[in-house]
């Protein structure tokens, strides 16, 4: 097991790490810098910026085809007959996303007028989908050296994307224009360099990654199409759905809060700059998975596997368990991150912390449909969320405002957990420790709670308690879980 462990570790510190640091320095840009540069009051603009980011995400998983998950499921398949799997993938990548480009143009007008922003939006949008097209590009080439474990190259690709389109955006905001200037300009202008950065980043990157994307224009076995869209179009709606849970709440708040869109989206900045702080729980989530997804499917054929795989799960709750007790006994202190004109809704960042938490755990109690290419009960189980989660949005906005947001992403995460744990235990029974893993998120948000409404000292005193919460944790951990794994 600790070799296993260790394993796993190596490629998440490295992944991750180049996914986590590259994650933090946005973080840092979006939730920090601009917050507290440019975009200085709730007049709507964050929010349109990170409706516009949900789009990007949203249509990133479709065009994709999630042809990363079928590269990992079927390249280490030794028969002559998948030997351009990979060409295969790369060209249908680029099938969908040619149709993907003249649909826009067609239906421009229609499109611009379903996304409801001002008028001026138009180049945003256009930008954006530049953005979009060459980051669906640069997906599977980053899947490919994932897979083949060349991890230097994948990290400095990472990481030097990110300090370009950082570069980019500081040039603009502290050189191109006045400090008076910034103040002056629309929200249209200000976003619009922000994706210009941003897509300066995905240029760069395309270059960056060419000798993968040549590969892709080899000779591709074209007889493989139906075997692998049987098994990847339950994905794409997983994706699909699962974006809309977990980055739609702008939409839906735009659409259902009783005002004007322009209003609903202002009323909304406060929440999506504590999201962006919910975000610390979010990188270090998906820094994991990083490393798990390819991990698993290497592991798989282990005798093993299934114990490595509980034991995996609960060291990675303990791991979120730490995040949420250092940010939630912090939280004032972490609230600087954001702009002072931004902290309104700083009290919803224990929920949205936990319903991270849970998403990452569904994440990797669904491990066992890719495995099993049983992928459409993943999807049932992500279109049930979706469902419940629309419905919740319709019934609780006008009761509850922008908090009916977070409190509905961790209700539909925990439904989907259960779900997936029930089809699971059908298909692929897994030995989780629920009763142990139940009992850490428990503790966590329970001292995080009694921390936070009756304890009140200076704050140093205050991080070395939350330091020490964490401590006493760790060490029960290690004596009951570790050493006796």
């Amino acid at each position: 097991m600790s070799r296993v462990i260790k394993s796993l570790a190596k490629e998440t510190l490295f992944y991750g790490l180049s996914y986590s640091l590259s994650r933090l320095l946005n973080f840092i840009l979006v939730t920090t810098y601009l917050t507290y540069k440019v975009f200085t009051k709730q007049d709507g603009s964050l929010a349109i910026f990170q409706d516009i980011y949900f789009y990007i995400a949203l249509l990133l998983g479709l065009l994709t085809l999630r042809m990363e998950t079928s590269l990992f499921r079927f390249i280490s398949n030794k028969d002559d007959e998948y030997s351009g799997i990979y060409s295969l993938l790369s060209q249908w990548v680029w099938i969908a996303c040619t149709l993907f480009v003249f649909i826009y143009f067609i239906f421009k007008d229609f499109i611009l007028n379903i996304l409801s922003y001002p008028k001026d939006f138009e180049n945003c949008v256009f930008i954006a989908l530049m953005i979009l097209i060459l980051d669906v590009i640069t997906s599977l080439p980053y899947a490919l050296l994932r897979f083949n474990q060349q991890i230097l190259r994948y990290s400095w690709i990472k990481l030097i994307g990110v300090i370009i389109h950082i570069a980019m955006v500081f040039y603009f905001f502290e050189f191109y224009f006045k400090p008076e200037e910034i103040v002056s300009l629309d929200s249209s202008t200000k976003i619009l360099y922000i994706l210009v950065a941003n897509l300066t980043s995905s240029i760069c990157v395309v270059i960056f990654l060419l000798p993968q994307i040549r590969l892709g224009f080899y000779k591709a076995n074209w007889s493989l199409s139906k075997t692998l869209f049987h098994y990847c179009w339950p994905l794409i709606l997983i994706t699909f759905m699962y974006t809309i849970i977990q980055n739609g709440y702008t939409t839906f708040l735009k659409y259902l809060l009783p005002g004007t869109y322009l209003t609903n989206l202002s009323n909304s900045d406060s929440l999506v700059a504590v999201g962006r702080l919910a975000v610390i729980m979010n990188i270090f989530v998906t820094a994991f998975n990083y490393g798990a997804e390819p991990f698993f499917f290497r592991h798989s054929k282990e005798n093993n596997a299934k114990e490595n795989y509980a034991k995996l799960n609960l060291f990675f709750v303990v791991a979120c368990c730490v995040v949420y007790i250092l940010s939630c006994t912090n939280a004032h202190l972490i609230g600087h991150l954001i702009g002072p004109g931004f902290r309104d809704a700083l009290y919803l960042l224990p929920v949205l912390l936990l319903a991270n938490i849970f998403s990452g755990i569904y994440t990797n109690l669904s491990s066992w449909y890719k495995l099993t290419d049983h992928t459409k009960m993943a999807a049932g189980i992500s279109l049930i969320g979706l469902v419940i989660n629309v419905i919740l949005f319709i019934f609780l906005t006008p009761l509850l405002g922008i908090n009916a947001a977070a409190w509905i992403a961790l209700f539909v995460y925990v439904i989907m957990c259960i779900l997936s744990v029930w089809q699971g235990n059908k298909y692929y029974p897994i030995p989780y420790q629920h009763g142990k893993t139940l009992m850490y998120l428990v503790f966590s948000v329970l001292i995080s709670y009694l921390h936070s409404t009756y304890i009140h000292v200076a704050l140093v005193s205050n991080i070395a308690l939350s330091v020490l919460y964490v401590t006493v944790m760790l060490i029960y951990v290690y004596r009951n879980d570790w050493i006796k794994k």
